[in-house]
């Protein structure tokens, strides 16, 4: 498997989102660095079908954020949108069931899938969201060996 360090790509992928929907997505991370074991390409289908919903959720005029942090042997990263939120019994019984959706036009593949690949190299994804709050989506990914959560500063 590919090591990748995902802090230079969640720029990138960031930026393209505030171009293509002229939203504000903002970045916060904790300086810290590590890489995870994951195809390159799996990532940014996550990150993308993540972001994007989130950015879908919030509106044109809400910001998006993603808060990265480093746990002991392990990445966090929090994607925050200020939205409509779900209700407990649709994030349980619905969100991850393939081929369902409450978007029109949506396939019903995307939380499910992002989930799975997260899964399929350790990692997870975990999901806070309340009705009239919004929604956080959190990705868990494991530090590679000996890359544990190195200083910046």
């Amino acid at each position: 498997r590919t090591q990748l360090e995902p802090e230079g790509r969640l720029e990138t992928i960031a930026e393209t989102c505030r171009k293509l929907f002229g939203v504000t997505v903002l970045l916060e991370s904790d300086g810290r660095t590590g890489k995870v074991s994951m195809d390159p390409a799996a990532f940014e289908a996550v990150m993308t079908h993540l972001l994007n919903n989130a950015v879908e959720a919030a509106g044109p005029a809400a910001p998006v954020h993603l808060e990265l942090r480093h746990e002991q042997q392990r990445m966090v990263l929090d994607i925050v949108d200020r939205g409509p939120g779900m209700t407990p019994e649709f994030v349980r019984d619905e969100l991850f069931q393939p081929f369902r959706t409450s978007k029109h036009g949506g396939s019903g593949i995307g939380a499910f899938q992002a989930r799975e690949l997260l899964r399929e190299v350790g990692g997870d994804l975990l999901v806070f969201s309340r009705p009239g709050k919004g929604t956080t989506m959190r990705l868990l990914l494991p530090l590679c060996e000996g890359t544990a959560a190195l200083s910046t500063a």
